[in-house]
């Protein structure tokens, strides 16, 4: 199941991939309209399938920051807890290369969770890739996404894709409703994090 599970997965996010990085389902006028706006644009993905509950989807940003300020920002682990909601502490526990294993810990009101993340960064494309360790103990049962940046008229479009399971229990029945708009956050909370005179919430 899990290996089924894994798989679901992986092609989920292929998909967003494709999307979020704009190799296909380009922009409607409208997504185009608010994206310039500076507003943050998402693409909601909920289903349910060989036994998971995902939660995610692709997000897009325009941050008023040279691409080459905004990818420090975002290739930086210290910089995570401000970045991710509900992050409240991250640790880097392995390294090699451009490969990082990250320990990450949430608290929230009702709880919290730990899992450790495998992160790849790409300086030539300005991409990192990420995915649930799960050779590791994690509180989530499966996650995996990524973050691309591209330059755009002097700033940066940031283009994010998450999908997770967070398993059962309470943390669905609380948040369940509300996730999408949470694990789509990050984009917005680069912008706040970087641009001068935001209050970042993250």
């Amino acid at each position: 199941m899990r290996t089924r599970t894994l798989l679901s997965l992986s092609a989920a996010l292929a998909l967003l991939s494709s999307v979020a990085l704009g190799q296909s389902d380009a922009f409607t006028a409208e997504e185009r309209r608010r994206l310039v706006a500076g507003e943050l644009v998402r693409r909601d993905m909920t289903r349910t399938d060989r036994g998971a509950r995902l939660f995610g989807g692709s997000s897009w940003q325009r941050v008023d920051a040279p691409l080459e300020r905004v990818w420090a920002v975002v290739r930086e682990p210290s910089r995570y807890p401000r970045l991710i909601p509900s992050l409240e502490t991250v640790r880097v526990v392995a390294r090699r290369g451009d490969e990082h294993v990250l320990r990450m810990h949430h608290a929230f009101g009702v709880g919290s969770a730990d899992y450790f993340m495998r992160m790849t960064i790409d300086d030539a494309t300005h991409t990192i890739r990420f995915a649930l360790d799960e050779s590791r103990p994690h509180d989530v049962q499966a996650g995996r996404g990524f973050v691309s940046l591209t330059p755009y008229r002097g700033g940066t479009i940031v283009a994010w894709g998450m999908l997770a399971d967070v398993g059962g229990g309470m943390r669905q029945q609380v948040f369940g409703p509300f996730l999408n708009e949470w694990l789509l956050k990050p984009p917005r909370c680069v912008r706040d994090e970087i641009e001068p005179g935001r209050v970042n919430e993250c």
